[in-house]
């Protein structure tokens, strides 16, 4: 007998008020692996028969012994990784060649992989491991070819085996021994206790996380070897020692009772529902990313944290991204003819609206959790809580209200926002220090400052007009400039060397001391930071903007030197302030002018440019004004983009979406 699977209304409800039970958490992988099944049938339609049929007997009569393995297997997280990437691949046209894949994440020092460059039977060979685990942990014995990339078989849920050669190799198990080729894979124990994984006579087994309090536990792969962990692209690591396991799982041991105890909803549902932690590596420009695909539901891929309460911070935020996704494969939230994009105060890109709506879900979470921390905190480290949950509260509620004045929500999404909105509006009176909440401010500030640089653009002819007058030594032209938003290209998760010196101004006063006055090297501590970086998180807001000014001379298109320069000169008292103009104005016109000759001061400029308004393209009244071949402006952000920097951030009135055709196929 079968059905649909289905979410109450009250289920939606508890999802918007809360973590949600962990019955609804099973309910939401049922509905994954009922997902995948179909995903499986559709991949034996489109593939080649001549090998999976072998596979999918295997599996069949695996299943038939024993039928809890299927399932088991459907709800591992990269079954559904690997089922989304063949799809794709065996959905592709020939004569398209595939495109590569998105990266999450480009950063310093660090180069994703490239994308697939074997043939679509090497990933169909993934079907193969899993009906041969399928096999072994159903008792059943079985002879099976696999292919061999690189010369290694994993097998999901037990280990990668390396073979050597690339040939295909034999897997096969007869009464209670297993061999992959050569390589001899020990039974399957789940009693087997916490720590690194078996590295021997060419088999590795994966690491096993475990931790427990106050009667609760929890159980994670730490995966590092699962071939589709990484298909994001988002720079996995490779074989971890066992030190490395070690630090793992002492900030686990850090971070699990900080769940339990302080957000026992949320550490009930992540015991019931999340298996597996994807190690990332780390730099220094992306330490602290979390990642969740929603083709892997039960998996979050992390960079080390830096702490427990970072750890445990990161699987909150983390699962409820998997949570949504599930949810809204059973029940959609919103249709899928919108094509706006919402400014979301978590990431520098513009935002389409199922990612704005899985941010809001999360930060939303996120403030509930520094929300609670500021409670159990002692006070001297509770100022950073009291700050993040300032923060996160009022640019919550803000996305919140943008996705329900202008998103296409379902009915369930309607209900699904309106309870996530009574959840923000019960915070709304909460009191927070004079201190937390100007600082809260200054990091909102912030990062609108960084996402206007990087994603609006003046139109072009004018600013050439206007970088000619300059040169000329004509008077500023008293001109409406439309700006488009466009969403940059480069890194989609980022952070800010600004706020990570205000952090650690808040949490460790003492080294932030030793960095101002030189006894410790800034490079070493933070080298994504400057040194007025670090005079504007001191608050000696002059010295940084001199600074940034002096650098924009150097290279007058730096993103972090405009920001930093708009934000020192908006703190600046009104008699002290030099900037009159919007900082991506100034930016499009310095670096016009600077294309054929010196580069002018950025004050200087900024005050020449004072009679310009920049208005969103939309609003502007010329519209004959566009450069032909120009992608068409689009939808602006009314009432927040034009005016000067002192005018502009997120003080103003919140962003409405915008229309944009850049980038379309962006999630």
């Amino acid at each position: 007998m079968s059905g649909y699977h289905r979410l109450r209304p009250a289920d939606l409800e508890a999802l918007a008020a809360g973590p949600g039970s962990a019955h609804l958490v099973r309910t939401l992988r049922a509905g994954q692996v009922s997902k995948r099944m179909l995903h499986l049938r559709a991949v034996l339609d489109l593939a080649d028969p001549e090998p999976t049929s072998a596979y999918f007997a295997l599996l069949t009569a695996a299943v038939r012994r024993d039928p809890a393995v299927g399932p088991e297997l459907l709800a591992l997280p990269h079954t559904g990784a690997w089922l989304a990437v063949i799809l794709r691949r065996l959905r592709q046209r020939p004569d398209c060649p595939t495109a590569p894949a998105a990266s999450g994440r480009t950063t310093a020092g660090l180069e994703p992989p490239s994308g697939a460059d074997h043939p679509a039977e090497v990933d169909l060979g993934y079907l193969g491991a899993l009906a041969a685990t399928a096999a072994i942990r159903a008792g059943l014995d079985f002879e099976l070819t696999l292919p061999a990339p690189d010369g290694a078989v994993f097998l999901p849920s037990l280990g990668r085996a390396r073979c050597g050669g690339i040939g295909p190799v034999t897997v096969s198990r007869s009464g209670d021994r297993v061999w992959v080729g050569s390589v001899e894979v020990p039974a399957p124990d789940e009693d087997l206790p916490a720590g690194a994984g078996v590295d021997r006579d060419g088999w590795s087994g994966l690491h096993r996380l475990t931790s427990s309090a106050d009667g609760l536990g929890v159980e994670l792969w730490l995966d590092d070897l699962d071939p589709y962990r990484d298909c994001h692209r988002l720079c996995a690591t490779g074989r971890l020692d066992a030190a490395v396991v070690g630090r793992w799982q002492r900030m686990l041991d850090d971070a699990w009772p900080i769940l339990v105890r302080h957000h026992r909803g949320h550490a009930e549902a992540i015991s019931e529902g999340l298996r597996t932690v994807v190690p990332l590596q780390a730099d220094s420009a992306s330490a602290g990313v979390n990642v969740t695909s929603m083709d892997a539901f039960g998996a979050v891929s992390m960079t080390p944290p830096a702490d427990g309460t970072a750890l445990a911070l990161g699987l909150l935020h983390e699962f409820q991204h998997a949570k949504l996704g599930a949810t809204i494969d059973i029940e959609p939230l919103h249709h899928a003819e919108d094509r706006r994009y919402y400014y979301a105060p978590w990431r520098d890109d513009p935002r389409p609206l199922g990612a704005a709506l899985h941010g809001v879900y999360a930060f939303v979470a996120v403030t509930e959790f520094w929300r609670t921390q500021r409670a159990v905190l002692p006070p001297g480290r509770s100022r950073l809580a009291e700050v993040e949950f300032a923060r996160w509260r009022d640019r919550v509620a803000r996305t919140c209200a943008d996705i329900r004045a202008y998103g296409p929500l379902t009915a369930a999404g309607r209900r699904f926002m309106a309870g996530l909105g009574e959840v923000i509006d019960g915070w709304r009176d909460e009191g927070v220090p004079a201190e937390a909440a100007a600082l809260a401010r200054e990091a909102a500030d912030d990062h609108w400052t960084v996402w206007r640089l990087r994603n609006r653009r003046p139109e072009a002819r004018l600013v050439r007009r206007l970088a000619e007058a300059w040169r000329t030594g004509a008077v500023c032209p008293t001109i409406t400039v439309p700006v488009a938003v466009r969403p940059a290209d480069g890194r989609w998760l980022s952070r800010s060397p600004r706020l990570d010196l205000v952090r650690l101004r808040l949490a460790d006063p003492a080294r932030f001391e030793r960095l101002r006055s030189g006894a410790e090297r800034l490079a070493d501590a933070l080298p994504e930071a400057s040194d007025g970086d670090l005079a504007l998180a001191a608050g000696d807001h002059l010295t940084a903007r001199d600074w940034y000014r002096r650098q924009l001379r150097q290279q007058p298109d730096q993103v972090a030197a405009w920001v930093g320069l708009t934000l020192a000169d908006a703190r600046l008292p009104d008699a002290d302030a030099e900037m009159r103009a919007d900082p991506e104005l100034c930016r499009a016109v310095l670096c016009a002018v600077a294309e054929s000759g010196a580069v002018p001061d950025p004050l200087e400029l900024s005050r020449w440019l004072a009679p310009v308004t920049c208005a969103s393209a939309a609003d502007a009244p010329s519209p004959d004004e566009s450069v032909p071949g120009d992608p068409p402006l689009g939808e602006g952000f009314p009432g927040v983009a034009s005016g000067t920097a002192r005018q502009g951030g997120p003080q103003s009135a919140g962003p409405a979406p915008v229309r944009s055709v850049a980038a379309q196929g962006r999630s």
